[in-house]
């Protein structure tokens, strides 16, 4: 397991050096929120991985909050800093930790699919459609989203293993990572509730027969010994919560705004709309309107196919990840928050970002391996097998190094 899970992020490390290659001889760059403007004296092969919201991090993490940037949760920058003293780069310091965190979510990702008794073909192959996946370049870059999903597989791996107390305190680290990292919070309460409803009929009946040949027993102290491990329990999930606790105490104090994290969201241009909700059926209608309108020789062109896409993909993923969860062997509490994590950001009034936010919806990429290997089983002739899958491995890792390389030339992607 751990050679596959290394090669998986050798392979990707490889992908992206030809990304970056190819905008180094091709590509001019863009000069607007690059990790070059951080001034470190460092090869663009590092500092290009610090773009955008990876030059906020950094800036964070050497300077402090400055305006605005309160919409970055502060444990990754925290950890930059940290690091920072050993390797004497801010930048370095962030790949360091996205490069460690993304081994390790593949590892216990790996072990969660294992400890549900998926066939580790299916396993493998669900990883490396997530390797693929056009934007997994964030993963290795100077952003939050392997230290954050780490934390995510983490906690429900701990949580499937009976170990609340600790599934609850590293969920507590994700929400203090990124917001959504909340919805650990009804998500383990699922999986906690699928643990505790699996007693058999026989204790049920056992319990029964303990009423019945007990009548004058004080029933109250009886539910309060039956009952007490589940408010312990609860209290334990609840500490999921305290990493968005802590970070809107802080906010309070120096902004007089708990939800202020929220509040800056359209200082960063993406036309979100943060004090009403917007339907996702109306974000839908909105980037249909902008394929019409907007010219069509221009980034932003791209980028709204590339958010609708995307969007509409995993939208129809966890529709289908719900109606097949027993089949394909994933677990409610999975899926509540992948669907909370991906409902979220749409309810601003756009999929601005949508194709980096759902990295972290991890159930969805075993549902397309479950549906990618039905398509293949349909096939009789193995020369259309082998056709399909490599077409489809060729285009994703395709889309993979184009979008990386405008990523890493200062083009905005997500």
């Amino acid at each position: 397991m751990g050679k596959y899970v290394l090669k998986l992020v050798a392979f990707l490390e490889g992908v992206l050096l030809v990304a970056w290659a190819v905008g180094e001889k091709i590509v001019s760059f863009r000069e607007r929120f690059l990790g070059k403007g951080l001034g470190e004296k460092v090869s663009s092969l590092f500092w290009s991985r610090a773009n955008f919201d990876g030059f906020h991090y950094t800036k964070i993490a050497r300077d402090g909050y400055q305006y605005a940037q309160q919409a970055f949760f502060p444990l990754y920058p925290q950890l930059i800093k940290f690091f920072s003293r050993f390797f004497k780069s801010y930048i370095i310091s962030g790949l360091f930790i996205s490069h460690l965190a993304f081994f390790l979510l593949l590892w216990f990702l790996f072990k969660l699919f294992k400890e549900e008794g998926i066939e580790e073909s299916r396993i493998k192959q669900a990883l490396f459609l997530l390797v693929i996946f056009p934007t997994s370049f964030y993963f290795l870059s100077v952003y939050s989203e392997s230290l954050f999903l780490f934390f995510v597989i983490l906690s429900f791996y701990l949580a499937r293993k009976g170990k609340f107390l600790a599934a609850g305190l590293v969920g507590g680290l994700a929400s203090y990572t990124r917001p959504v990292g909340v919805f650990l919070f009804p998500a383990l309460l699922v999986e906690y509730y699928q643990i505790a409803s699996r007693r058999k009929m026989k204790d049920r009946l056992l319990a029964l027969k303990e009423r019945l040949t007990h009548p004058r027993r004080n029933h109250f102290l009886y539910l309060l010994q039956t009952r007490l491990p589940h408010l312990k329990n609860f209290f334990f999930i609840s500490l999921s919560l305290w990493g968005l606790g802590k970070y809107m105490f802080f906010l309070k104090k120096t902004q007089n705004d708990w939800l202020y994290f929220a509040h800056v969201q359209p200082s960063f241009g993406a036309q979100r709309t943060v004090n009403r909700i917007i339907l996702l059926y109306q974000v839908f209608w909105r980037y249909l309107k902008m394929v019409v309108t907007v010219y069509p020789k221009q980034w932003l062109y791209f980028n709204v196919w590339f958010e609708l896409i995307i969007s509409s993909l995993f939208l129809f993923l966890l529709v289908w990840g719900w109606y097949k969860r027993k089949e394909y062997k994933i677990r409610s509490s999975w899926l509540v928050f992948a669907t909370a994590a991906y409902l979220l950001p749409t309810l601003t009034g756009t999929f601005s970002s949508m194709p980096r936010y759902v990295l972290v919806c991890f159930p969805c990429f075993l549902v397309l391996s479950r549906i990618t290997e039905q398509l293949l089983l349909s096939f009789k002739d193995n020369k259309k097998k082998r056709v399909l899958r490599w077409g489809y491995i060729l285009i994703s890792t395709s889309i993979l190094v184009i979008v990386s390389t405008a990523f890493f030339c200062g083009y905005w992607v997500a």
